[in-house]
């Protein structure tokens, strides 16, 4: 997802409402989940380390503009 700097981003997962990121800050006791941003970049990529079936679902990722901005991803996991 591509933003200005000024803006917060954060990554909420559909299958149980769970916010699981906001900026920097991981809101998940899974430690398999983390924001990465690059300083000076726009970019901000929701990471899944070692993806396990149960992970496949719809994703959002919400930035906090006015008007609020929403971007889905459905990730589908194929084998482990």
């Amino acid at each position: 997802m591509v933003l200005e700097m000024s803006l917060q981003v954060s990554w909420v997962r559909h299958r149980d409402v769970h916010l699981l990121t906001v900026g920097r800050y991981t809101y998940t006791s899974d430690q398999r989940f983390r924001a990465i941003h690059q300083p000076h970049s726009e970019d901000w990529t929701l990471q899944i380390k070692y993806p396990q079936h149960r992970d496949s679902g719809v994703y959002e990722c919400q930035v906090s503009s006015t008007p609020h901005l929403s971007h889905f991803i459905h990730l589908t996991v194929i084998g482990e």
